[in-house]
């Protein structure tokens, strides 16, 4: 999804106005990019910067001393001379962009150019916990959903007066409440 430059350029001059960088040359390289659309056209706004191939990743002064450092095939480059150099002469080149400040998940002008990481997928970063958590509630819902629609098929043997499949239509519901129980 190609994410509009006008959008791009919002959120990084809000960027650049509302947080403080412990090197101030952070601003300067921000700055460059709102400038130059064209160089801009190509950044893309993403979390894990260091698992592409040519990523940024720009803190703020309240989470790190660090304010910036350029991942490029692996290496890791802090001089923000370097850093704007690599941009300037490879302006032609995708470049990921990571910012990592406070609350920026409650950041509208950050969530309307955040785009997903094509080298690093969110869900690939899950703890196996919570992929059991995940799939044990699933299988809750599975068997809820069973259960309502064997009830439906209950009411309708009722008003039929079909015995039979009002009996086997029961002990599934009872086996299904059984496979519930054990998954508590």
């Amino acid at each position: 999804m190609a994410i509009d430059v006008v959008d791009k350029k919002r959120f990084l001059t809000w960027l650049i106005t509302h947080e403080y960088f412990v090197q101030r040359e952070v601003s300067w390289i921000l700055n460059y990019l709102v400038t130059h659309e064209t160089i801009l056209s190509r950044v893309v706004f993403v979390e894990a910067a260091k698992a592409t191939p040519r990523g940024i990743c720009v803190k703020s002064s309240t989470v790190s001393d660090q304010s910036i450092a350029l991942h490029l095939d692996g290496q890791v480059f802090v001089d923000s001379d370097q850093i704007f150099h690599e941009i300037r002469f490879n302006w032609q080149k995708p470049l990921y962009l990571e910012c990592i400040f406070p609350e920026s998940w409650n950041n509208d002008f950050y969530l309307a150019v955040l785009e997903d990481n094509p080298y690093h997928k969110w869900n690939d970063s899950l703890d196996l916990e919570m992929v059991n958590k995940v799939n044990h509630y699933l299988k809750q819902e599975e068997i809820d959903l069973q259960i309502q629609g064997l009830y439906r098929q209950i009411d309708e043997a009722l008003e039929e007066g079909d015995q039979a499949t009002f009996l086997a239509l029961t002990n599934q519901v009872k086996a299904l409440l059984e496979q519930k129980e054990v998954l508590q």
